[in-house]
């Protein structure tokens, strides 16, 4: 084959597979986002708990409660020195601005440094109120954030108490499903895949020592 002719080859080759790349990129753009979404039709639950973090949160909890899916709000937080105020109560009082009676709210205002601790306080509370018969909960947070705290809510409440996913609809987020687009998205989607290989390696795989050492990073 002449040479001339095999250059040909190669650039049509090449062009091609710029083609298809193409085509695919956006596909393929979207998998990487929506792998990390998980959102369940909810039923109600016994419980909602919204994971702590931004308002929208902690309002579309409310909201759910206002549309009969759930009997007990739940919310967690400690003191945030960046806020300077305990953010459980705080979420408490907004619960009730949003119209949910106080005796339907539950905090814990212990200091938490992860969703798996939250997850951890949430079963403590349902722990100790055995009256209230907790089978199911539902639990809210932000689209790209819900496939690593199902994880982590399932891994603590054991295979007793259903775990529904809610997530906040991503208008009310700053987020957006083309979270290439967006710097706060494509942060977020970089960030939660890294954070759940660290749980994964956090709370199943390390033991002892590791284990402790890795707790340090929690924070992160």
């Amino acid at each position: 084959m002449s040479q001339p002719k095999k250059k040909n080859q190669t650039w049509i080759l090449l062009l091609v597979i710029v083609i298809v790349l193409l085509f695919a990129a956006k596909p393929l753009a979207y998998l990487i986002g929506d792998s990390l979404i998980v959102s369940d039709d909810v039923e109600k639950a016994d419980l909602i708990a919204a994971v702590s973090g931004p308002e929208y949160r902690i309002k579309y909890a409310a909201e759910l409660y206002r549309r009969g899916l759930g009997d007990t709000l739940f919310y967690t937080g400690g003191f945030s020195e960046n806020n300077q105020r305990i953010e459980a109560d705080w979420s408490e009082y907004l619960a009730t601005t949003e119209g949910v009676p106080p005796e339907a709210i539950a905090t814990d205002s212990s200091t938490v440094l992860s969703t798996y601790q939250e997850a951890e306080r949430l079963k403590a509370y349902i722990d100790a109120h055995p009256e209230k018969n907790i089978q199911s909960i539902i639990i809210v947070t932000d689209p790209y954030h819900t496939r690593r705290a199902r994880w982590a809510y399932q891994k603590v409440m054991g295979s007793e108490i259903k775990v529904q996913m809610a997530m906040v609809p991503f208008d009310r987020t700053g987020y957006t499903k083309q979270w290439w687009r967006s710097e706060v998205s494509r942060k977020m989607v970089m960030t939660e895949y890294f954070k759940s290989g660290f749980y994964i390696l956090r709370y199943q795989i390390a033991t002892g020592p590791f284990q402790k050492f890795l707790a340090q990073f929690d924070k992160f």
